[in-house]
C-alpha cells in the first residue's frame, strides 16, 4: 500500500529538515512526502532546498494546521495518509509496522496509532503519551476496541502517531478547518466512530516539547486549554450524532468541569477573597476528577493482541 505523509509547517526553518529526514529514513519505501508551508515568513522553504527533489512542497497563505493537513491530503494519492508535525521525528520502522498491522486488521481497522516519547528542555525525556493517557495494554500490537470511550475522558497525542485509511479520512470530512488548536482531538473523536483502531505499544515517535507552538502553549496554559476545550466540546455535542450515549455523558461532564475551571481562573485574577474562592474551586475540582478516575465506571483500555 502506498502511504502519503503530510507535514504542515509554519516558521520551522530550524526543525523542518530533521522532521522530513526522519520520514525519508523510513524502512517502508512505498511512500510520498508532501510538505505544506502554511505561509511561513522565515527561511523554512530555503531550508528544504537540499532535499526538495525528494519531496513535494506546497505553499499556501497562513490558514492554520487543519487547512494545511487537508491541503496535503488533497495533493497526495496514497491509500493511507499519515501526519508529522514539523518539529517532531519518527523512528525508522514507524510506517512499516503500522502498515503491517493495518493489513492484518483489514478491512475494519480504520487507523493505527502508536506510542510516542515526549522530550522536554535539554533533551530530557518527560514520559510517553500512552502513560499520560492511561492506555495500558498487555500486548505489543493489536486492536483497540473502545477508542471513543477513552477519548471522551482524556487526550491522546494523535497527529504524529496516526496512520489512517484515506477512504476513512475522506468519509469523516478531514480536519475541521475552523480549529487551530485541539483540532486533532476533535478529529480523533469523529474518527473513533469508524471502527476499531490498530495500536502499537512501543514509542515510534519523538515528540519535542521544547519548541514554541500552538499545541505546546495549549498544554502549558491551563486557562487557554479550558477555554478552547469548552468551545471544541460544545461543538461536538451540538453536531455529534456519531457519539454514543456513554461518550456524550462523559463529554458533558468534562465540559462542566472545564467551565468550573475557567470560572476559577477568572476569580484568581481578582481581589483576595475572590482568589481564595477560585483556589478552593480548583482544589474541589481536582478531588472530583480524582474520584472519577478511580471509579469502576471510568473507561479503561479494551483490546486484543493481533
Amino acid at each position: 500500500m502506498r502511504v502519503s505523509v503530510i507535514i504542515p509547517t509554519y516558521n520551522r526553518e530550524e526543525t523542518i529538515v530533521g522532521a522530513v529526514e526522519s520520514v525519508l529514513a523510513q524502512g517502508y519505501k512505498n511512500l510520498d512526502v508532501v510538505v505544506v508551508d502554511d505561509g511561513s515568513t522565515d527561511e523554512t522553504i530555503h531550508a528544504l532546498e537540499g532535499i526538495k527533489d525528494r519531496i513535494k512542497i506546497v505553499s499556501q497563505e497562513n490558514l492554520g494546521p487543519s487547512s494545511a493537513r487537508n491541503r496535503g491530503v488533497s495533493e497526495s494519492d496514497g491509500e493511507i495518509v499519515a501526519f508529522l508535525d514539523s518539529d517532531d521525528h519518527w523512528m525508522s520502522d514507524k510506517i512499516q509496522r503500522q502498515v503491517a498491522l493495518m493489513e492484518r486488521g483489514a478491512p475494519d481497522m480504520a487507523c493505527c496509532v502508536c506510542n510516542a516519547t515526549v522530550i522536554g528542555e535539554d533533551g530530557v525525556v518527560i514520559g510517553d503519551t500512552f502513560d499520560f493517557a492511561g492506555v495500558q495494554m498487555g500486548f505489543d500490537e493489536g486492536v483497540w476496541n473502545n477508542p471513543q470511550d477513552m477519548l471522551s475522558t482524556r487526550f491522546l497525542l494523535f497527529n504524529q502517531v496516526v496512520a489512517i485509511r484515506r477512504e476513512v479520512f475522506e468519509r469523516v470530512g478531514g480536519f475541521n478547518e475552523s480549529l487551530r488548536i485541539l483540532e486533532d482531538y476533535e478529529f480523533a473523536l469523529r474518527l473513533s466512530a469508524e471502527g476499531s483502531w490498530g495500536v502499537i505499544r512501543e514509542p515510534l515517535v519523538k515528540k519535542f516539547n521544547d519548541t514554541n507552538g500552538l499545541g505546546v502553549e495549549c498544554m502549558t496554559n491551563r486557562e487557554t486549554h479550558a477555554r478552547i476545550y469548552t468551545d471544541v466540546v460544545s461543538g461536538l455535542l451540538e453536531e455529534g450524532q456519531f457519539l454514543t450515549q456513554r461518550a456524550r455523558r462523559r463529554l458533558e461532564r468534562g465540559l462542566e468541569d472545564m467551565r468550573i475551571e475557567s470560572r476559577a481562573h477568572e476569580l484568581m485574577k481578582k481581589q483576595p477573597a475572590a482568589r481564595a474562592l477560585g483556589h478552593l474551586s480548583m482544589k474541589m475540582l481536582k478531588v472530583r476528577r480524582g474520584l472519577r478516575r478511580r471509579s469502576p465506571s471510568w473507561p479503561r483500555f479494551q483490546g486484543a493482541k493481533l
